[in-house]
């Protein structure tokens, strides 16, 4: 009976489990951390983790995927938003396949400079 009870446990955590995928920007000037974060998401869980940032800040942008460089038409506006060094957000009305960048300062740098000027040319 023991068996069977391990094995409908089994059965049921199997098929409740989703694979997701992390996201890890981790970015040295000097030997010290600019920026280093962790994105992870689940289904239609995202959750973002500013571990360390130079500014004490991490400041995500995130757009759909179809807004990705070169796109005339983004289907949603890009979200912004900053997340306190050791703290995290999360959310669950992301659109799928969404992309995002982070960086330590508000202006876009670095990595997040093409995908602030494909949001910049793709907004009315």
């Amino acid at each position: 009976m023991n068996k069977f009870i391990a094995s409908i446990c089994l059965l049921l955590c199997l098929t409740g489990c989703e694979r997701g995928r992390t996201v890890v920007v981790h970015a040295m000037a000097n030997g010290h951390d600019v920026v280093y974060s962790q994105v992870n998401v689940i289904g239609q869980l995202a959750t973002f983790r500013c571990l360390r940032s130079e500014t004490g800040q991490c400041h995500y942008t995130v757009v759909a995927d179809d807004c990705a460089p070169a796109s005339t038409a983004c289907p949603s506006p890009p979200r912004r938003f900053t997340v306190a060094e050791g703290n995290t957000m999360s959310f669950t009305s992301l659109p799928s396949g969404f992309r995002s960048c982070v960086a330590a300062t508000a202006a876009p740098d670095g990595d997040c400079a093409p995908l602030a000027a494909a949001i910049a040319s793709a907004s009315p």
